[in-house]
């Protein structure tokens, strides 16, 4: 299998961390083992930056990508505890291109975006949907990655 980071790009406040989230939600019950957290004794966290184990494959996730330092914090944990596939929350800037060219020496970067949807009222007022269907349009991207990641882990090979 080879090496893939997948990059969870956005701007703030899109719902990145929440949907990275839910996919580690959903891979935490069909791993085996305990996650091992970057840091197990954090308080008042919402996020996460954890590795878990599905059939035999290390599986990290990192959900914090505010900010650069914790970004390239959170990949290099993952990294050296040689996780074969990473799901991670960066911002959609130039800065973050850079930080992930740094990993593909040992890694395929893919970059994904469950972005905000909108609902189209005109061009130059768009209205941003409801909680409750962005909240819904995360939920299947999250589904969608984790559904992928389990698949990568139980094929083998890479697809």
């Amino acid at each position: 299998m080879k090496k893939t980071i997948i990059a969870n790009f956005g701007e703030g406040d899109m719902g990145k961390s929440e949907s990275i989230l839910l996919v580690y939600d959903k891979l935490r019950m069909v791993a085996k083992g305990n996650p091992v957290d970057r840091e197990p004794d954090k308080k008042n966290s919402k996020d996460v930056c954890a590795w878990l184990t599905i059939n035999g494959i290390k599986v990290g996730i990192a959900s914090d990508g505010d900010l650069q330092a914790v970004v390239r914090d959170n990949l290099d944990f993952l990294t050296d505890a040689d996780c074969q596939i990473i799901l991670t929350a960066c911002r959609n800037n130039h800065d973050s291109v850079v930080l992930l060219n740094e990993y593909k020496n040992k890694y395929r970067i893919w970059r994904t975006s469950n972005a905000r949807i909108y609902e189209y009222i005109d061009t130059n007022h768009p209205r941003v949907a409801p909680k409750g269907i962005q909240n819904r349009f995360n939920e299947n991207w999250a589904t969608e990655i984790a559904n992928l990641i389990e698949a990568w882990c139980y094929a083998g090979k890479e697809e």
